[in-house]
C-alpha cells in the first residue's frame, strides 16, 4: 500500500453524500484506515441544521487549532498517511494549510465537478452594489494566502485527482503552473460516474415526463451557513409552478421534480402543487426523461451524459438577489448551445430543436471525464492508486 491511512478533512460535518462520493467505505474495505476530521468549529459558530452522518466512519471533531496540531503530532510519522482536503482553497484556510506545511503532510485534493465559468462582463456599478466588508475581507485573505504560497509558507497540493481538463478550476486559488507540478491522477466527475454506473436503468415512471433538477434554491441550508443572499420561497415556488403549468400545457406531459437531497421540507409540505417529487434518483429520472429543465444545478451532468435536451431557466428575482446563479444559467446555456428563458414571464419555452452534440462533447472532456477514463469508474482508479501508487 502506498498509504495506510486516509484522513479526510472539511469544515462541514460529514454527510452521506461526501461519504459516498469520496469512497470512504471502499477504502476501508480495501484495508486502509479511514478518518474524517470535522473542523467546523474552527470556521463557523454553528452548522445551521447541516446533516451529520459522522457515525458512518471514525470521526474526530476539533474545536481549536491547538487540538488539531496536537493530533497531527500524535499521528507521526505521516509518510504513510494521505490528507484529502474537501475545502475550497481560499483565504480562510490559511492557518490550517500552514499546519499542513509545518508537518509536511501528504496533501491531496479532488479537482472535479467544475462548470463553465461565466464570460459575462460585469459593470463597475454592479460590483460596487454587491461589495461589502465581508467580501473585501475574503478577497484580501485570498490574495494573502496566494502570496504565502509563493513565498513557500504554504505548501502546494502533492496530488490532484482531476476530473476533466478544467476540473482544477474548482479547487480554488491555484494556477495551472501549480497543477503541472503536482502528481495528477485522472478521474471523472461524480455525476459522470453515477451515469456510467446506472446507465440502462429501469424507468421509474411509466409515462413521458419533463424533469426539473431542483436545487432547493430558496431554502438550501448552505445559504444560511455561508450567509448568502437568496430569493424568497414565497415568490420562487408560485412563479415556478405557474411556469410548469405553461410547460405542461405546451408539451402535454407532466413536469416531475428531481428533489435536491437536502430538500427535507418537501417530504412534509406541498411546494410543487402536488407534482411528483422524487429523491435520490436523478440519474434514472434523467435517462428516461423527455427533456430537462434546470437553473445551474450540478446535476446538469446527467442530461449531458445521457444526451438529453437541456433548457435553462432563471427569473428576475434570481438575477436581482442571487445574480451568480443567473450568470451561471446564461453561461451554461451559451457553452452547451442550449437556450434559456425567464420563468417569471409567460413565454412559450424555446427548447432547442436538436441536441448540440459538439458542445456536449466539449463539455464532456472539459468538465466530466477524459479519453483515458471515460469508461472507467473513479472509485476503481482511486483504489488502484492507493494500492499501487499509479
Amino acid at each position: 500500500m502506498r498509504f495506510n491511512k486516509l484522513i479526510y478533512i472539511r469544515y462541514i460535518p460529514l454527510t452521506a453524500k461526501i461519504y459516498k462520493d469520496f469512497y470512504m467505505e471502499e477504502v476501508a474495505q480495501a484495508g486502509i484506515e479511514v478518518e474524517y476530521w470535522d473542523i467546523s468549529a474552527l470556521f463557523f459558530k454553528d452548522t445551521v441544521g447541516q446533516e451529520d452522518s459522522s457515525l458512518l466512519t471514525k470521526t474526530r471533531i476539533f474545536n481549536t487549532y491547538k487540538e488539531l496540531e496536537e493530533n497531527l503530532i500524535r499521528e507521526q510519522p505521516l509518510d504513510d498517511k494521505l490528507f484529502i482536503s474537501i475545502m475550497t482553497f481560499e483565504g480562510r484556510v490559511s492557518e490550517l494549510y500552514k499546519l499542513f506545511t509545518k508537518y509536511n503532510c501528504n496533501l491531496a485534493v479532488f479537482g472535479r465537478n467544475m462548470f463553465p465559468l461565466s464570460q459575462q462582463k460585469i459593470s463597475w456599478k454592479f460590483v460596487l452594489e454587491k461589495v461589502n466588508i465581508t467580501k473585501i475581507k475574503s478577497y484580501l485573505r485570498t490574495k494573502k494566502i496566494i502570496k504565502e504560497k509563493e513565498k513557500g509558507l504554504i505548501k502546494p497540493y502533492d496530488i490532484v485527482f482531476l476530473g476533466g481538463k478544467k476540473g482544477w478550476q474548482g479547487i480554488g486559488a491555484i494556477s495551472e503552473s501549480e497543477l503541472s507540478k503536482a502528481e495528477v491522477i485522472k478521474v471523472n466527475s461524480d455525476d459522470y460516474d453515477n451515469a456510467l454506473l446506472l446507465k440502462g436503468s429501469i424507468p421509474i415512471i411509466d409515462t413521458d415526463y419533463i424533469l426539473f433538477l431542483d436545487e432547493y434554491l430558496p431554502l438550501h441550508p448552505d445559504t444560511l451557513l455561508f450567509k448568502i443572499r437568496n430569493v424568497s420561497a414565497e415568490q420562487y415556488y408560485p412563479q415556478l409552478n405557474k411556469y410548469f403549468d405553461l410547460v405542461e400545457k405546451q408539451f402535454g406531459i407532466p413536469v416531475v421534480i428531481a428533489a435536491h437531497p437536502k430538500g427535507y421540507r418537501y417530504k412534509g409540505e406541498n411546494f410543487f402543487n402536488s407534482r411528483k417529487v422524487i429523491f435520490g434518483k436523478v440519474s434514472e429520472l434523467t435517462e428516461h426523461s423527455y427533456f430537462v429543465l434546470a437553473h445551474d444545478s450540478t446535476s446538469i451532468n446527467y442530461p449531458i451524459a445521457f444526451g438529453k435536451k437541456l433548457h435553462f431557466i432563471t427569473s428576475f428575482n434570481i438575477s436581482k438577489y442571487i445574480n451568480r446563479v443567473h450568470r451561471n444559467v446564461v453561461s451554461y446555456a451559451d457553452f452547451l448551445g442550449c437556450n434559456w428563458q425567464w420563468f417569471d414571464k409567460e413565454d412559450r419555452i424555446n427548447l432547442v430543436a436538436e441536441i448540440p452534440k459538439q458542445d456536449y462533447q466539449k463539455y464532456k472532456f472539459d468538465f466530466q471525464t477524459s479519453p483515458e477514463t471515460e469508461n472507467k469508474l473513479s472509485k476503481d482508479i482511486f483504489l488502484e492508486f492507493l494500492k499501487n501508487g499509479q
